[in-house]
């Protein structure tokens, strides 16, 4: 029995999660997640979605994305998973699936849930023991949106601040 369709909507938020293949780490290194943010950031610029934060650990990511109407979420995560599949096979020395199995998304209904959804994903790294506190992780959108644009990733992902 094949997959049940996924509907998506033109311009609608989304919190996507992507995990590494077995929950085993992806992003074993802090240039792992530079290059996964780059590849981001790229795909941004070329199909024009806005990118409203993330938190990247060390077996999956967090993304609040809003799609656009020519650029569902499925063709914006396609090829974000697969290009940076792809750089990561290369890198490694890898072949085989990287992702475990497609990526998840929820939509985001009201702009009161984006901004949960946003404290949710930041403090994920605090759940997880890694840190105490959600400003203390260097690889999430948290300082963006506490300390303005300069929190430490220009030049590396363009996030678009979420307003009511």
């Amino acid at each position: 029995m094949g997959r049940i369709p996924r509907v998506y909507y033109d311009n609608a938020v989304y919190h996507v999660t992507v995990r590494g293949n077995n929950r085993k780490a992806v992003f074993k290194r802090n240039d792992d997640k530079e290059m996964f943010l780059r590849i981001i950031n790229e795909y941004k610029k070329r199909f024009l979605f806005k990118f409203f934060g993330f938190v990247v650990m060390d077996n999956h990511a967090h993304l609040v994305i809003r799609s656009t109407a020519l650029n569902d979420i499925s063709k914006i995560m396609h090829s974000i998973n697969l290009s940076f599949s792809r750089n990561y096979g290369i890198k490694y020395n890898l072949s085989g699936h990287i992702w475990q199995g497609r990526f998840k998304s929820e939509l985001i209904e009201t702009e009161e849930y984006v901004f949960n959804c946003l404290e949710y994903i930041h403090n994920n790294p605090v759940r997880a023991g890694m840190v105490e506190s959600a400003a203390d992780y260097f690889w999430s959108s948290y300082r963006f949106y506490h300390k303005g644009k300069d929190c430490g990733l220009e030049g590396l992902i363009e996030i678009d601040r979420f307003e009511e």
